[in-house]
C-alpha cells in the first residue's frame, strides 16, 4: 500500500510556510451500487419506471446518486427498454420478468478498474401474455 502526501500552502502575516502531511492514499472506491426501486411491476405497454442508481463508496465511506453516470442495460430490450437516465418503458406485445442493469467502475478515473453492477427486476404483463 502506497501512502500519498497532502501539501498545503500557508501564508501567515506575510511570512509564506509549506507543510506536508502524509495522507491514507487510497482513492475513492464503488464496493456496490443500490437500485431504486429493486423491483417494479408493469402492466401494459408503454409504461414508464424512473430508476435510480446510489452508488456505495469506501475510503471515505459516502452513498450518493449515480444515476447519469452509469452504464443502463436491459437483458430483453424487446421488452423493456432502457434510456441512459434509468428510465425504463415496457414494449407492446412483451412479457415477463426482466433484468435490468446499472454499471460502474469501481474507480471512476480509471476505465480499467473493475465493474460494480446493480440489479432489479421489472416484472411485465399485457393482456394476451401466458
Amino acid at each position: 500500500m502506497r501512502q500519498g502526501h497532502l501539501r498545503l500552502a500557508l501564508v501567515v502575516l506575510g511570512t509564506l510556510a509549506v507543510v506536508t502531511l502524509p495522507s491514507c492514499g487510497f482513492k475513492r472506491k464503488l464496493v456496490s451500487i443500490t437500485m431504486i426501486p429493486s423491483a417494479a411491476d408493469i402492466q401494459g405497454a408503454d409504461v414508464d419506471v424512473q430508476f435510480k442508481a446510489i452508488g456505495n463508496y469506501i475510503h471515505p465511506p459516502d452513498s450518493r446518486d449515480i444515476t447519469d453516470s452509469v452504464v443502463w442495460e436491459s437483458s430483453s430490450p424487446q421488452i423493456v427498454s432502457i434510456t441512459p437516465t434509468g428510465l425504463a418503458t415496457s414494449q407492446l406485445g412483451g412479457c415477463g420478468t426482466i433484468p435490468i442493469t446499472a454499471k460502474g467502475h469501481s474507480d471512476p478515473h480509471d476505465d480499467s478498474s473493475g465493474i460494480v453492477v446493480g440489479t432489479a427486476l421489472v416484472t411485465v404483463t399485457q393482456p394476451g401474455c401466458p
